[in-house]
């Protein structure tokens, strides 16, 4: 959006401006039970799509909207309870929005020192898809899609190579055998198909996964045969921590189209501080060593840091470490949990985490890559589509352990309502009333008249219950939330100005065109 002799034309962007712009949405909690999207095209209210097609219809600005300076020409507009994401707008874009403090049509709508008036009336009509303003007379209400993929974590064995002292897995060396694991397979695609779900996505998990990945290629290609036949589309994810990842297993992670995710929480001696091997020597040269074989391969992992007190001021290097490498990644607290109870200095103080989130953000923006770290950097919390509940526990989410037992979250895996020998995993989880109870965000003290509360839908209930024993209140790192959501938005805003600098001095039509 340089300035230019057509600077004084109103233009306002978004992610849906930019070519392949769901490819570039990062949903970066693979190693938890956040929904899976297949949203694909900006989602306009069914009340603002009839309003748009009368010529008579008033409109209003959303009094919820943010409207930040991003820099000296342009601010940023975000609709918390909209679904058109972080807006761009110029100085005459600005004018236009503002145009709508009170309610007016677009012929009446008055934008001062802006002389061409059908382009103003197509940013109007543009600002009005994005939901940043609204039908007057018809409140903006949010609207939550309900998930269409099923996902299943499989703990394909219970044993690890790595002491991680913030895991929450009593370690074992005891593997899944392939006649549970194809009954677990079996179990989750019957339930994915009667209960309407469209698609099933397979965690590969453990434990690491890849000690036991030989019953892995079994299991992908009997869930591919069982997919098909009920007419449903796989998805995959190896959960690794990147130590033993061989050549031959990467080609064939990359020829079956297994994601990969690796753990990473820092460069050097900041990864093995809180990932050594289980004979307590470093590991951070093994898991490099898996990267770059993942990338040699392009097949390229996502990274997931996991951010304790013993790391907080180290993750801004992590963060840099991927982005050298164009590599996707995510940052994620620690969860206290019964395993880490041993570790006190693992936990974390408010201030500590927010200084080190906001060092990894000026990274991100010294870097700044052309996909949105909106679902990836927020913990939890995402800024990409809104949710009500935290996670899928509860009503998309099986765990299912290396007996065969389901659980709701892999956290409380011992926990366990069943078998898939003889039950429906999905009906076992939303039945039960006994474990982890994922509220939605409006039921939680705290969060009901918070902004952000659909994004970050009061954080994961589990972590919160462990601080609290309470799941209908707001989660305890809700001040760091607060704190870093908006330098979030930020970097949206930097990263649309970047990578869609063409759309201020293109004509409108052209624009126009390409949406």
């Amino acid at each position: 959006m340089t300035p230019d002799r057509r600077s004084c034309r109103p233009v306002a962007i978004s992610a849906f401006d930019l070519d392949g712009a769901y490819d570039l949405l990062v949903h970066g909690c693979e190693d938890c039970a956040c929904a899976v999207t297949d949203s694909r095209a900006l989602n306009t209210s069914e009340a603002t799509q009839s309003a748009l097609g009368r010529r008579d219809a008033r409109w209003v600005s959303a009094h919820e909207v943010i409207d930040w300076a991003l820099d000296a020409e342009h601010r940023l507009l975000f609709n918390p309870i909209g679904h058109g994401g972080v807006v761009v707008v110029n100085e005459a874009a600005h004018r236009v929005f503002q145009a709508f403090r009170q309610p007016v049509t677009f012929t009446e709508a008055q934008v001062p020192s802006v002389e061409d008036r059908e382009n103003a009336v197509d940013v109007m009509r543009r600002l009005g898809e994005l939901e940043m303003i609204y039908p007057h007379g018809r409140p903006q209400r949010p609207e939550f899609a309900s998930g269409k993929v099923l996902t299943a974590w499989l703990h394909i064995t219970n044993a690890c190579n790595l002491e991680c002292p913030y895991c929450y897995v009593n370690k074992s060396s005891e593997p899944m055998d392939e006649g549970t694991g194809r009954a677990a397979v079996r179990a989750v695609m019957k339930s994915a198909s009667d209960h309407g779900f469209t698609g099933v996505k397979l965690k590969y998990a453990g434990g690491e996964a890849s000690l036991n990945h030989h019953l892995m290629v079994q299991l992908h290609a009997y869930a591919r045969e069982l997919a098909d036949k009920h007419g449903l589309t796989l998805y995959s994810t190896l959960l690794s921590n990147g130590v033993a990842l061989r050549p031959t297993l990467i080609d064939w992670l990359k020829a079956n189209d297994v994601q990969v995710m690796v753990s990473l929480d820092g460069v050097g001696s900041r990864h093995d501080a809180q990932r050594p091997t289980r004979n307590g020597k470093p590991s951070f040269k093994l898991v490099e060593r898996g990267i770059s074989r993942l990338t040699e391969r392009n097949h390229p992992p996502h990274l997931s840091i996991t951010i304790t007190n013993r790391n907080a001021d180290g993750i801004a290097d992590a963060v840099r470490y991927a982005l050298e490498r164009n590599l996707t990644f995510s940052l994620n607290l620690f969860r206290d949990n019964d395993c880490a109870t041993a570790f006190p200095d693992l936990r974390y103080e408010e201030q500590t985490i927010i200084s080190g989130l906001l060092e990894a953000f000026g990274v991100i923006e010294e870097y700044l890559p052309p996909w949105s770290v909106l679902g990836s950097i927020l913990d939890r919390g995402q800024l990409l589509e809104q949710r009500q509940r935290s996670c899928g526990v509860g009503e998309d989410y099986v765990v299912i352990d290396q007996h065969g037992k389901v659980a709701k979250c892999h956290m409380e895996i011992e926990k366990t309502l069943g078998d898939v020998f003889s039950d429906d995993p999905l009906q076992l989880i939303r039945q039960d009333k006994t474990t982890a109870l994922n509220l939605v965000v409006d039921e939680k003290e705290g969060c009901r008249d918070c902004s952000w509360r659909y994004w970050c839908t009061g954080g994961c209930t589990v972590a919160t219950f462990r601080a609290t024993g309470r799941y209908d209140i707001k989660s305890p790192n809700c001040n760091i939330y607060r704190a870093i959501y908006p330098q979030a938005l930020r970097l949206e805003g930097l990263r649309l100005l970047k990578y869609a600098p063409a759309l201020a001095t293109e004509d409108l039509d052209q624009i126009l065109q390409r949406r």
